[in-house]
């Protein structure tokens, strides 16, 4: 089944976001955020969501100055979102109200995971990406919703799979459950080396394209098995098919500029 590609950019908002016209046909509040509308300067310019890890790092104050941007597009505050420090792991936290601003306005260190969860409303979960793949994961009805950072490392380990799962788990029907794929690297520009290959699963194979002795993975398909795996009705899934390494003018990526440069966020509540 070819791919549901419905995300439309408002340009207009602010900050400016893309959205998934699935979730917003549920009344689903979201975001996926790019590089712009924030306050950060220089490799961070300017919506930038982390302090960054390399030579030259942005500022605690721009970072959360820009989350309180971000939060302010759902009515919220900097106080209401979730964050963890990602490590490439399959981990997928349950967080709640006591959860909320742990990072970014409360100076407690934020917990190691690659997903959340909640079941309550009023919860802002957030994941960052420079172009590996944010996933958000959402019920029909507004029981339950998730976000996830899926880079190579967590498609091949299923965390896409544990959320799906978990809402599972919280009596969400799959046919209740669905799923919009952010802007992440393109299956055009993501070469990889063969020995990734034997690292997913092998019913994953079809998401790698020979290329010059080498390999092309499309994460964005690979996101979309998996979630059909779990039993999500391919009409379930949307993506947005942007490729962050080609759209420089909208989007940090990390293979384009290496460590020195800004974190893009997608946003999630009930």
């Amino acid at each position: 089944m070819a791919r549901r590609k419905d995300f439309c950019f408002e340009e207009a908002s602010a900050p400016p976001r893309f959205i998934s016209a699935l979730f917003a046909s549920y009344g689903v509040c979201h975001a996926f955020f790019t590089r712009l509308g924030g306050v950060s300067e220089g490799e961070f310019a300017s919506l930038n969501f982390a302090c960054g890890s390399g030579e030259k790092r942005d500022t605690s104050g721009n970072v959360a100055a820009n989350y309180a941007a971000a939060a302010r597009s759902f009515g919220l505050s900097a106080g209401d979102v979730c964050r963890v420090v990602q490590r490439h792991t399959d981990i997928v936290l349950r967080v709640s109200h006591a959860d909320c601003g742990v990072g970014v306005t409360n100076e407690s260190p934020a917990p190691v995971a690659d997903g959340l969860f909640t079941t309550e409303s009023g919860v802002l979960l957030s994941v960052r990406t420079a172009d590996c793949v944010p996933v958000l994961i959402a019920d029909k009805k507004g029981r339950f919703c998730a976000a996830v950072h899926s880079g190579w490392r967590g498609t091949a380990a299923g965390i896409s799979a544990r959320a799906v799962a978990l809402a599972r788990g919280a009596g969400i029907p799959p046919e209740d459950i669905i799923a919009a794929i952010g802007p992440c690297i393109g299956g055009e520009c993501y070469e990889v080396g063969g020995e990734l290959r034997g690292s997913l699963p092998a019913y994953l194979s079809g998401c790698f394209t020979p290329h010059g002795g080498k390999f092309l993975l499309d994460l964005t398909e690979a996101n979309i098995k998996v979630l059909e795996n779990c039993g999500i009705p391919s009409h379930n899934i949307s993506c947005a098919d942007e490729c962050t390494l080609c759209r420089g003018e909208l989007f940090f990526s990390h293979r384009r500029s290496g460590a020195v440069r800004g974190t893009m966020s997608s946003f999630i509540r009930i």
